[in-house]
């Protein structure tokens, strides 16, 4: 299992360090990052393999909802040398299907503009109009 989060790590880096997002992940701060969401109750984490290295992962939770339950991705990547291969999809049909009959909804938040959203809008997924993202920067000692 640590090994696996290991993997998952090093794939989370090169993934979001590179184009189009440009992240500056470090080691010790994507470990923490991933970690956090393998110790939340309701984890799922499935990992696409190739020749015993991690190429591909999908993390989330499931949660309860008024509406019936829906499974939130909170994170999903696969390595660079990978995308564009069908592994994306596979991760995501067999997500699908493993959750069962009890999960309603899948649900993420990605960036516009940008290559994941046309994966997952490939992939059936629809933007929710009456949704918005909102954020606040907090400025320490200013």
């Amino acid at each position: 299992m640590e090994n696996d989060l290991v993997q998952c790590i090093e794939t989370f880096m090169e993934v979001f360090n590179a184009e189009p997002w440009n992240d500056q992940w470090t080691f010790e701060k994507a470990g923490k990052y991933l970690t956090a969401f393998s110790e939340t109750p309701g984890f799922t984490g499935i990992l696409a393999w190739e020749n015993e290295e991690v190429i591909g992962f999908v993390f989330g939770v499931q949660r309860t909802w008024w509406s019936g339950d829906e499974f939130y991705i909170h994170e999903m990547c696969v390595d660079s040398r990978h995308q564009n291969t069908g592994i994306g999809k596979a991760l995501l049909d067999f997500l699908a299907e493993s959750l069962g009959e009890e999960i309603d909804n899948i649900a993420l938040l990605t960036e516009r503009g940008i290559p994941a959203e046309a994966f997952y809008k490939r992939n059936g997924f629809e933007e929710i109009e009456r949704l918005v993202f909102l954020s606040k920067n907090i400025e320490w000692g200013k």
